[in-house]
């Protein structure tokens, strides 16, 4: 065929060759038929894996678009139940498990994978579809035997999630979001370590360089939009079940603020979607505008639902990470929130299992319209801060989510803002770990706070120890069937102590500007709603809100504001009392600025009416309320509490720069809104699980006082209505005495009395809970005792002995 002037001039023998071309595109372009179904087993177990290898003919271009092949599975359960999944395209690999490198195996395929929720016998049938029909397969059938599964993880009436066989579920562990060099290699080991200290969590990220499927042609093995990559997707695939085999959940992020940022992290001059690389966007934004970029999101989401949906490792779906980073993000927020609902429906259509689904934000001001939207399941906090009681931040944070959204709530990142310090550096041990997991445990939030930094901290500092006493003391509280709640308990005695506030809003608008503190130290409303940054006069005055604190001193004492590690230009600290200026210099990082403040109610105010911002890291107000921090849940009908209570001084940022604390002493806790009568509270060491004592304590007035025993760090506790029931009545009579402490090379004395002959055990146990050596069993009189045991062979460091007279158990540190 040829043109000419406009014109089309034929010759017979061209005419004839196209008439070939166009018949062989109409054979070619076909309707499927010809299904043939191969199944991995004709037998499963309930809620275990069935899959299923599909093959057929008929034509298509992209095997990964569903509006050009479709492969969906019809499954009948025995009960007469209908679930349709889709089916997905796939290449499968053998994994050299030495390297942990990856080859191709055979050629790519569609598969279909299902989880069966009933016994018997199981029906189901294949349909392929592309624009030029449908095909059918003839039905057939599979067996599901019971099993132990727990199932999948739902939400409920309470702020916890439980499993489908009602058993509760309480997230304990941390970020691991991409691998540090090789995904099988590097997942291996740390989920071995997350499960051998009883670590049930994770977070992964879909991203480029880790298990991201979707990104710009020719990059690593990505094939462009609307095309996967197979090597992640197999990767992904071996995650899940060995994140099964280990009772490990997954919330699984499906996108970061990077691959549509252009400020932040900024990933979008490769991005797929970019319209410079052939996409559908001029403009970051329009990737949540767009039409065509929404439906090829849609696609994806398809694409891991159909392949990933059956694991009951899925905690939930996670549709973006601090998605506020993203560009223009205030002026576009309405629309970022549009997207979130319509994909989060979008997945509810397609996921027969329906996992929850939820999102993130970088500050916490953000988004309460999508928070409050049906389609999210649970909120969740981020945060960052240098202040020295990062944990009180995050608890603040999560109860103002839980108040302000009525549903669950978790602490999905955390870290502390050093700046450019090694964490390795200022907190080696992972103090603040081991405080923020406490702390956000018994906040009300749904679980424990996420560590981030699990490749270049948690990891190499080994510092997985903390979780597992948290997760064996979480368990054996019913939070999920106690509808537990966060309530305001106080602690009195054990000497004075200073009020340290840690900010909780980022580079945003504060919370608020006005806080009341009572001479107990109880703050209204929380920390979480100061500001990390302190904004100046000139520059970024739409974030302005100079904090004004209404105080009262018991006695005199001194305010101090401690800034953190970054400024802006020129800043400066003015700082009022009672409406007078007291204090007004040039501001500089990591510096204090102090004013003394007479005993009595004063109001305290805080401004930078320099050019530029400040950043703040905590704002103390000395001798004012206890030395003991106290975070505590009550059950829904008032007759059981748990809670944890710590020497607030132990923190990273002290230990660092003057060394262990003292040990606070006297102390006793009041817990309010308690049914009246006798209850058992048992003690426990937060370090070592081992139980410490157990006592009886009384509620009256509806009121529940403890007694604490001698707090170094912190510890744990439940209280539970009805007292203690020793056997045979037993009592250790006095505390256990151990001399000399520290034991020096000799023998260790351990001193003590019991009330009656008992059975008495004394095991000595290390700090990570394992027993390292029994020191005495057998019946023993009553009366005073005096043990002896050669310490000479023990390697230096603290260890706990623990002593249990019948059934009543007692504890105390010694240092070898």
């Amino acid at each position: 065929m040829t043109l000419k002037n406009g014109s089309f001039t034929y010759r017979s023998n061209t005419l004839l060759i196209f008439l070939v071309f166009i018949n062989s595109l109409q054979l070619l372009a076909q309707a499927p038929a010809g299904i043939v179904i191969v199944p991995g087993s004709t037998e499963v177990s309930r809620l275990g894996k069935f899959e299923a290898a599909i093959s057929f003919s008929g034509s298509y271009t992209n095997p990964y678009d569903y509006d050009d092949i479709d492969v969906q599975g019809i499954f009948i359960s025995p009960a007469g139940k209908k679930d349709t999944v889709d089916g997905f395209f796939m290449q499968d690999y053998s994994l050299n498990t030495s390297s942990g490198a990856i080859a191709p195996t055979g050629q790519g395929i569609f598969k279909i994978r299902y989880a069966p929720r009933e016994t018997g016998t199981w029906k189901y049938s294949i349909s392929v579809t592309n624009p030029l029909g449908n095909a059918m397969s003839t039905p057939q059938t599979f067996e599901c035997s019971e099993s132990a599964a727990k199932g999948f993880i739902r939400k409920n009436a309470t702020n916890y999630l439980g499993f489908d066989d009602g058993s509760q579920y309480i997230p304990v562990g941390q970020n691991q979001a991409w691998q540090q060099n090789n995904i099988y290699l590097d997942y291996k080991s740390w989920l071995q370590k997350l499960s051998d200290n009883k670590a049930n969590t994770i977070r992964i990220w879909q991203a480029v360089w880790g298990f991201g499927i979707e990104w710009k042609n020719g990059t690593d093995g990505y094939l462009g939009l609307g095309k996967y990559k197979q090597s992640s997707a197999y990767y992904t695939d071996w995650l899940l079940d060995e994140c099964r085999s280990k009772g490990i959940y997954i919330m699984f992020c499906l996108n970061h603020h990077g691959m549509v940022s252009s400020g932040v992290n900024p990933n979008w001059p490769e991005s797929p979607y970019n319209s410079i690389n052939g996409g559908p966007c001029a403009n970051t934004w329009d990737f949540f505008i767009n039409g065509t970029a929404k439906n090829l999101h849609k696609n994806r989401l398809r694409y891991t639902i159909a392949r990933w949906g059956y694991s009951q490792s899925i905690m939930a779906w996670e549709l973006f990470n601090e998605v506020d980073w993203t560009d223009n993000f205030t002026t576009y927020k309405d629309a970022v929130k549009d997207w979130h609902i319509e994909m989060a429906n979008y997945i509810r259509s397609h996921d027969v299992y329906r996992h929850l689904v939820t999102t993130s934000y970088a500050n916490p001001s953000y988004d309460g319209n999508t928070w409050n939207s049906n389609a999210i399941d649970f909120t969740q906090t981020h945060n960052y801060v240098g202040s020295p009681n990062v944990e009180s931040v995050l608890a603040s944070a999560s109860d103002d989510y839980v108040n302000q959204y009525h549903k669950p709530t978790l602490n999905g990142e955390f870290g502390i803002d050093a700046g450019n310090i090694s964490l390795s550096t200022i907190d080696p041990n992972g103090i603040y770990v081991h405080n923020s997991i406490w702390a956000t445990a018994f906040s009300g939030a749904m679980g424990a706070g996420m560590s981030w930094w699990w490749d270049n901290y948690i990891d190499p500092q080994n510092l997985y120890r903390h979780y597992k006493p948290l997760s064996e003391f979480i368990a054996s509280i019913p939070l999920l069937t106690g509808n537990y709640k966060k309530t305001q308990a106080i602690t009195t005695g054990g000497g004075t102590s200073d009020l340290s506030l840690s900010p909780g809003v980022g580079f945003d608008v504060a919370g608020a500007s006005s806080f009341t503190i009572d001479p107990t130290g109880a703050v209204s409303p929380s920390a979480a709603q100061l500001s990390n940054y302190l904004f100046g006069n000139t520059y970024n005055t739409q974030y302005r809100k100079p904090p004004s604190f209404t105080v009262t001193y018991p006695v005199a004492g001194q305010f101090k504001v401690l800034t953190g590690t970054g400024a802006g230009t020129s800043p400066r600290i003015n700082i009022y009392l009672d409406g007078n200026s007291l204090l007004d210099q040039n501001a500089t990082v990591s510096t204090t600025y102090t004013i003394s403040v007479p005993a009595g109610q004063h109001t305290i105010k805080v401004d930078n009416l320099g050019i530029d911002w400040i950043s703040i890291s905590s704002y103390t107000f000395t001798n004012i309320g206890s030395a003991l921090n106290s975070y505590v849940l009550r059950n829904s009908d008032s007759t059981a509490s748990a809670g944890w209570i710590h020497n607030k001084k132990y923190n990273w940022q002290v230990v660092k720069n003057t060394g262990v604390p003292a040990p606070v002493n006297g102390a006793t806790i009041s817990i309010p809104h308690m049914t009246n009568g006798l209850y058992a509270i048992q003690f426990t060491d937060c370090s070592t699980g081992a139980i410490l004592s157990t006592v009886n304590a009384a509620a009256s007035g509806n009121t529940l006082v403890i007694a604490l025993p001698t707090i170094d760090w912190d510890l744990a506790f439940t209280a539970v209505r009805g007292g203690v029931t020793p056997v045979d009545n037993v009592s250790i009579d006095g505390p256990v005495k151990i001399y000399p402490n520290p034991v020096t090379g000799g023998s260790l004395y351990l001193s003590y009395a019991i009330s009656i002959p008992s059975q008495v055990r004394i095991d000595l146990f290390d700090m990570a809970g394992k027993k390292v050596a029994n020191l005495y069993r057998g019946r023993q009189t009553a009366g005073a005792k005096v043990l002896q045991w050669n310490g000479k062979r023990m390697t230096p460091g603290t260890y706990i002995v623990q002593l249990v007279a019948g059934t009543i158990p007692a504890a105390q540190k010694v240092v070898f």
